[in-house]
Formats: C-alpha cells, sequence, structure tokens
C-alpha cells in the first residue's frame, strides 16, 4: 500500500451536477496540495438510481493524472452517506446545490448536516469562479476559541506563496462610526489566535470589524476566494457556532465555505 493509500482522504459529495462539478475541482485541489487521495462519493437513494462516481472520478484522471483517486456509490440518506463519509476523511467537499430533490433547501439541510456532524472539516462550495486553484484571499473568522485557531491552521494548510489570510474578529460593540484603534481586547484575542503562527510567502492580516460576526464575515467573503469558521465559538460571547455565524455561511457566503471543528 503506498503512503497516499493509507492517508485520509479528501472526499467529496458527487451528483452530476453543475455545481457538483466545481466542488470535484476544488476537491481535487485541495486533495493535490495537501498530498492527499481524493475519494468521490455519490449517494444513491435505492438500488435503481444511477452509478454517478465513474464519470467524476474520470474527470480527475484525465486533469491529474497522477492523483490518487477513488470513487463509490453507497445507498442511503445524502446527509447520512457524506457524515459517514467524512469519519475517516481529512476533509469533505460538498456543493452548495444539486440535482432533483439535493437542490436549494434541501442541500441547506444535508449541508449543514454534515457540517454539524462530520468529524473533520467541510467545505461547501458557493460561487461560478470556482475551479482547482489555491485560494488567493481567505477570511478566517476569530472569537479566541479554540474552534478559531483550528480554522486559521486549516486556512494555513490550504495556502500557497501570494496568498493573505486576513483573521477577522467582528466587534459587535464598537460604535459604527468609530474610527479609535483596535480595542484592546480585541486585538489580544486575535494575537491569541494567532499565537505566532506564519507561513512563508504568506501574509496574515488581523482585523477587527463592527458588527455582528455572521453580517461582516459573509459582507467579506464578496472579496474572497474561502471563508473559513469554527464550527462553534466562544462560550458567552457573540462567537462563531453552526447555529447562528456558520450556518448563515454556508447559506448566504459568496465563496466555498469552510467549517471547522477544534478536534477536526
Amino acid at each position: 500500500m503506498s503512503e497516499s493509500s493509507a492517508a485520509s482522504p479528501v472526499v467529496v459529495g458527487y451528483d452530476s451536477s453543475d455545481i457538483a462539478d466545481r466542488a470535484v475541482s476544488w476537491a481535487s485541489g485541495a486533495a493535490e496540495r495537501l498530498g492527499l487521495p481524493l475519494r468521490v462519493v455519490a449517494a444513491r437513494e435505492n438500488e435503481a438510481a444511477p452509478v454517478r462516481s465513474p464519470e467524476a472520478v474520470a474527470a480527475v484522471h484525465a486533469a491529474k493524472p497522477d492523483l490518487e483517486v477513488t470513487g463509490e456509490d453507497p445507498i442511503g440518506s445524502p446527509a447520512g452517506v457524506m457524515v459517514r463519509a467524512g469519519e475517516d476523511a481529512a476533509l469533505v467537499v460538498m456543493g452548495s446545490r444539486g440535482r432533483g430533490r439535493l437542490s436549494s433547501a434541501l442541500l441547506g439541510t444535508v449541508s449543514m448536516t454534515t457540517a454539524q456532524h462530520a468529524g473533520c472539516p467541510v467545505v461547501i462550495i458557493h460561487g461560478d469562479d470556482v475551479d482547482d486553484r489555491a485560494p488567493r484571499r481567505v477570511i478566517v473568522g476569530a472569537d479566541g476559541s479554540s474552534s478559531s485557531t483550528a480554522a486559521l491552521d486549516f486556512a494555513l494548510s490550504l495556502v500557497g506563496e501570494g496568498s493573505t489570510v486576513s483573521l477577522v474578529l467582528a466587534w459587535s460593540t464598537m460604535p459604527e462610526d468609530s474610527t479609535d484603534p483596535v480595542p484592546a481586547v480585541a486585538q489580544a484575542m486575535l494575537e491569541q489566535t494567532l499565537d505566532g503562527r506564519n507561513k512563508e510567502g504568506v501574509t496574515i492580516e488581523l482585523v477587527a470589524r463592527p458588527g455582528s460576526p455572521r453580517d461582516v464575515l459573509v459582507h467579506l467573503s464578496a472579496e474572497a476566494d474561502l471563508l473559513v469558521v469554527g464550527r462553534r465559538g466562544r462560550e458567552g460571547f457573540r462567537g462563531l457556532n453552526l447555529g447562528s455565524v456558520a450556518q448563515h455561511a454556508l447559506l448566504s457566503a459568496k465563496c466555498p465555505v469552510a467549517v471547522v471543528t477544534s478536534r477536526s
């Protein structure tokens, strides 16, 4: 068995939709950069449902012949299949909507369920301008929790030279018209999350913005290639948790969204 075969894979959900094709492209790029195999998972609701993974596997083989890629078409509910697929995965990637019953609101449920229960980071693909290139502009939500520290580590693992990672704390008590420097508590929280982390060739910015975390992060996502949030945030702080900030980001962000847990 090769080293990559023994490694936890990048898992991508597939259903032949356009957004699933973009998810496969994004996931293949991430797998290549992380040095991990790619596993295409196409859930089927019953035996009569078509087998879809071979078409995605063939497309990846054609684009990246050196990347190890496999496919599977398990029977089961999409959310259940993806959560189980994430049990041994390094990363799960899914499109924000899909074909037929997987479109729109239902995939919102599937993506939310997967993001809440998967034992690894989950990336939900939004937007048309998505491919296999490394993200150049990444926004990371910060609130001083272990989840936001894990979110920063995840972001740094995906970016390369020339990228910018902005560690953003939404300071809800700062007056909207404030021109004062970043409050000391916000600066301390950002520096606590950063904790001396760096990556050669990557710029890391510390940013505090007035407003609610959910609104600030979604607004900034319009200019980003990836938004990364923790699954749950700081106890007693207006932080990042799947019920509020991460959920809003999954539904409303203008770029791919990664949800990361401190256990990932």
